[in-house]
């Protein structure tokens, strides 16, 4: 598994496109963040009942919560920190 992520220019994504197709797609990708973040927390009330050392335990936690922290920070960038609604 690979953490990285080939980027297209905006030159070559066509940054000339239709605003309101903009909006609609950033109004998708927020839902679909929202969506990962309730599974996250979903599966981080799973862990703890797990037979596994406590320590390992309290990792995999701790790397819920960092992973639910990083999708609420792409959500925040994607809506300009909450002062733009998407669509």
């Amino acid at each position: 598994m690979t953490n990285v992520v080939p980027f297209v220019s905006r030159a070559q994504a066509g940054s000339a496109a239709d605003p309101a197709a903009a909006a609609r797609t950033t109004a998708s990708v927020v839902a679909d963040l929202v969506s990962v973040v309730a599974e996250i927390r979903e599966i981080s009330e799973r862990v703890l009942p797990l037979p596994n050392e406590p320590l390992e335990v309290e990792r995999t936690l701790q790397a819920l919560v960092d992973a639910i922290s990083a999708v609420e920070h792409a959500t925040a960038v994607l809506t300009c920190h909450g002062e733009r609604t998407p669509l």
